[in-house]
């Protein structure tokens, strides 16, 4: 009897976390009432009539939040620096009377042709411009005999990133203006690379985000966090250019914030900035939007698309599963009452706990294996359930806006299923838009088998064509969009490389797949039928699941789409092996022409030592072509040695960045820029960068 009403007990307890999952559905029911996701086709751009509208939108969707939307905002912000946004360039030695310069370098690793992204070192025939140490380091790196830094930089603030376009500089730093987290742009007129001049300046209220440079232009998307509704604060912006004194304006009124009338759980303040960095005579422009947190950010040559989770509808999904898993099972006359209760007026809370009773003391009065086989088909339709919403609840919003010559006009909103990883999941061609996206994971608060899909939207984002469902269980670790082509990488315990043709927007097929040990992180073409790979190895671990061993190279022959190979493949260190290049494709350098391969890498060697004390940091050199695929070349530290009381503290050895001007290879970690020839990697010579130094708060920036 005991065990026959334990098996009760369960099933009871089965259908009330069932039942707990609707609550939770009733429970948000409030914060969004009336509000059905399914009818939004596109997110609909509107603008505010008054501070007063702006102020009452806010105050309505926080005050249903249940808890505090805007209390961890001010966590969120950028790191403390420099307040007084404006700073001047330290006396740097005079310039050299002769100036010889390389005929072939590389540049910053980016992804689509024509849209520079900002990095933290840029360079040129002769120059190398770097982010390092709370400065900016301009090194007259060629000849590399004669290499030398040529001016330290003290940004007030701290650097982030920059852009190097001929002879001007820019540069963007975070820090505080008037207590609050602010990003600053500054232009420099670099034409004497031992003298910068200061020409322009921004300083934006908000964090930077990402940018982008296009022809003369810059585009600098930031955001401010809505403190609270009753003073949201649109995001001021202060301008100075030589001679003139800075200007404090808005970057725009209430009325001229864009929205769309959609609740969300965080909301902020997106702002796009456009400016022109060779002439300083074009004012620059700017466009506000409240949106949702923003993730993913991808920028073609005419469009700006930003990405963000949809807030989910639990109305739907609660009173949807009391349809559709919890009625149907239930025999007539319990099925009336819990139709009874649903309808009732009284609470939400109280129909939950009316409709737990109910369920309670039917699953009582079944014996054990009625309870039993009952519990089992209320686990089996819930996931049934929810597998089927998850890509109704689970979904994207994008925002397309479009760019032209600093002209900044918003163009469309859609949604598609899933979320993205990273720019590399999207992608703009012929006028279309795709994605690559993955559901499930958890939906409702149940553990469900994730799914990948490929979306195509038109210029509208409309989805016109999808392909669905590929690899279950899996998640896309990486995705390159080429021409006509995806390819694509799932991992769950080994690493099918999916090769999808695009060709007919609404049509998306798969034309092969590739299953073999491990994964790849992030996917580089070599040509039209062969892509790099660059990822982690994989073993069997002794609990039978899987462990990552070293990083992986695969190159991939696509040539035969139908049967995808790995012709080539090299394994760098073993266990505790990491790459920046994992997850920062800045960080990776390859030349076709050069069959140069350069990945920076951190390797743990044992060497009869304690396992952590030997933790080397450089950079592996490999040739690479499609005869002999991948050949070891040799390897660059910027450490060879680390004893065991350094072990924690070394991380200023990882190579970060490397680059080439014509046969010398360059570099970068936060210690130094070390150059090696690329004919045998012998060492030519090495800069020393400056170290951080400490600067405390100064005080905010005068607006006048």
């Amino acid at each position: 009897m005991e065990n026959a009403k334990g098996s009760v007990v369960a099933a009871g307890l089965v259908l009330i976390a069932i039942v707990a999952i609707v609550a939770l559905g009733f429970g948000m029911m409030l914060l969004y009432p009336g509000y059905d996701p399914g009818l939004l086709g596109q997110e609909v751009l509107k603008k505010f009539s008054s501070c007063q509208e702006l102020e009452s939108f806010l105050e309505e969707k926080a005050s249903s939040q249940g808890y505090g939307m805007y209390s961890q905002m001010a966590a969120m912000g950028a790191p403390e620096g420099g307040a007084d946004m404006l700073g001047t360039p330290a006396a740097a030695p005079p310039p050299k009377a002769a100036e010889t310069h390389s005929e072939d370098y590389s540049t910053t690793n980016i992804q689509v042709e024509g849209v520079d992204e900002a990095d933290i070192v840029k360079s040129d025939v002769k120059y190398l411009y770097i982010v390092t140490g709370g400065k900016v380091v301009i090194v007259d790196a060629y000849p590399a005999e004669e290499a030398e830094i040529v001016s330290e930089m003290n940004i007030t603030g701290s650097p982030s990133e920059l852009f190097i376009n001929d002879d001007r500089m820019v540069i963007f730093t975070y820090g505080r203006w008037g207590g609050k987290t602010a990003s600053s742009i500054f232009v420099y007129d670099v034409s004497d690379r031992s003298n910068p001049v200061i020409k322009r300046n921004l300083t934006l209220e908000g964090n930077y985000y990402d940018s982008r440079m296009i022809g003369d232009y810059i585009y600098v998307i930031s955001k401010k966090y809505v403190y609270g509704w009753t003073e949201p604060g649109i995001p001021r912006i202060a301008t100075s250019a030589v001679g003139e004194a800075i200007a404090e304006k808005p970057v725009c009124n209430c009325v001229d914030v864009y929205y769309f009338d959609v609740p969300d759980y965080n909301y902020q303040f997106t702002t796009i900035t456009s400016l022109n960095v060779k002439d300083d005579s074009v004012a620059e422009q700017s466009k506000v939007f409240l949106m949702g947190y923003s993730q993913n950010l991808f920028v073609s040559q005419n469009n700006i698309y930003i990405t963000y989770k949809k807030s989910i509808d639990q109305i739907m999904l609660a009173n949807r599963m009391i349809d559709e898993v919890i009625i149907p099972v239930l025999p007539p006359e319990i099925a009336s009452q819990m139709v009874a209760i649903k309808n009732s007026n009284t609470s939400e809370w109280e129909k939950m706990q009316e409709m737990s009773r109910v369920l309670m003391n039917y699953t009582e009065s079944l014996g054990p294996e009625q309870g039993a086989e009952f519990m089992q088909e209320m686990q089996n339709r819930s996931m049934e359930f929810l597998i089927k919403v998850s890509k109704e609840i689970d979904q994207s919003v994008v925002h397309k806006v479009s760019i032209n010559n600093g002209n900044i006009e918003y163009a469309a909103g859609g949604k598609f299923p899933g979320m993205i990883l990273n720019q590399f999941s999207m992608d703009e061609y012929n006028g279309y838009f795709r994605v690559a996206t993955t559901t499930g994971g958890w939906v409702g608060g149940m553990r469900t088998d994730t799914l990948n899909n490929v979306d195509v939207l038109d210029s509208n984002l409309n989805i016109v064509g999808k392909l669905e469902d590929l690899a279950k269980g899996e998640s896309i670790y990486s995705a390159r969009f080429m021409g006509d082509r995806l390819y694509m990488v799932t991992f769950q315990r080994i690493d099918p490389l999916f090769v999808i043709d695009l060709s007919n927007p609404a049509s998306p097929t798969v034309l092969g797949e590739l299953k073999i040990p491990g994964y790849s992180d992030y996917l580089h073409p070599y040509d039209d039928n062969h892509v790099i790979g660059i990822g982690m190895d994989t073993e069997e671990n002794q609990w039978g699941g899987i462990s990552t061993s070293g990083i992986k190279l695969s190159l991939f022959d696509v040539t035969d789409v139908a049967n995808p190979q790995e012709v080539s493949k090299y394994v760098i260190g073993g266990r505790g092996a990491y790459s920046i290049a994992l997850h920062e494709h800045k960080a990776f350098l390859f030349n076709k022409n050069k069959e140069l391969l350069v990945i920076p890498a951190r390797v743990h060697e044992e060497n009869g030592k304690n396992y952590w004390s030997n933790y080397w940091h450089g950079a592996y050199v490999f040739q690479i072509n499609l005869v002999d695929g991948f050949k070891y070349r040799g390897r660059i530290a910027h450490q060879e040695e680390v004893n065991e009381t350094e072990r924690w503290y070394n991380y200023q050895y990882d190579v970060k960045r490397s680059m080439y001007m014509d046969d010398v290879l360059y570099t970068l970690s936060e210690s130094m820029i070390k150059m090696n020839s690329l004919i045998n990697l012998e060492d030519i010579n090495s800069v020393e960068l400056p170290s951080y130094e400490y600067r405390p708060i100064p005080p905010p920036i005068e607006v006048m």
